[in-house]
């Protein structure tokens, strides 16, 4: 009885000198940590240079916006929130563009420098599109279903443009009629 006694006191002996000597050293010495941001930010500067790479827009929130675009943003959407911004030159004239989302849906609009809209992409849900438009893609492409939707909006000409699932292409625009857009002139 006297040896479990014993081993059972040296056991206690050695548990209670680890656990002083493993908060010693967590005292004394700060746990390894791994460098998540670091690793994070490696990464996002990594899909930025395949963005890059492919020719795919990148967005700063840094930009400055010019006060006329940035008062013209606020005052049509009060509640939406930037996600970020870019200076551009199209055609020779320098266009601001602002990408928001509000409400969990997506906008993006191109101002000119006194804050005129030039051009939006709104996203928007495929229950929402006209009729016509849902009519024209079941025509088309009958098996097709939309995985997403964007309203886009260049001066007085509207077209829908649906990323589509199951069919021959996977990018389709209309006409709120339900015809197709005259092909762009390069």
């Amino acid at each position: 009885m006297r040896k479990f006694w014993a081993l059972g006191t040296l056991a206690a002996f050695i548990l209670a000198a680890g656990s002083i000597l493993v908060a010693q050293q967590a005292t004394t010495k700060p746990p390894a940590q791994k460098p998540t941001a670091a690793k994070q930010a490696k990464t996002e500067k990594t899909d930025d240079e395949k963005d890059e790479q492919e020719g795919a827009k990148t967005y700063k929130i840094a930009v400055q916006l010019p006060a006329p675009v940035t008062a013209a943003f606020k005052k049509a959407y009060p509640k939406a929130t930037i996600r970020g911004t870019s200076k551009e030159t199209e055609n020779g004239k320098t266009v601001y563009e602002v990408e928001s989302v509000e409400n969990g849906m997506a906008r993006d609009l191109i101002y000119a420098a006194d804050g005129t809209v030039m051009e939006t992409e709104e996203a928007m849900s495929p229950a929402d599109l006209p009729p016509a438009v849902t009519a024209a893609l079941k025509k088309l492409y009958p098996k097709a279903t939309i995985a997403v939707a964007e309203k886009q909006t260049k001066g007085t000409m509207v077209q829908y443009e649906l990323q589509v699932k199951g069919a021959a292409k996977k990018s389709v625009s209309f006409l709120p009629d339900g015809t197709l857009p005259a092909p762009e002139k390069k």
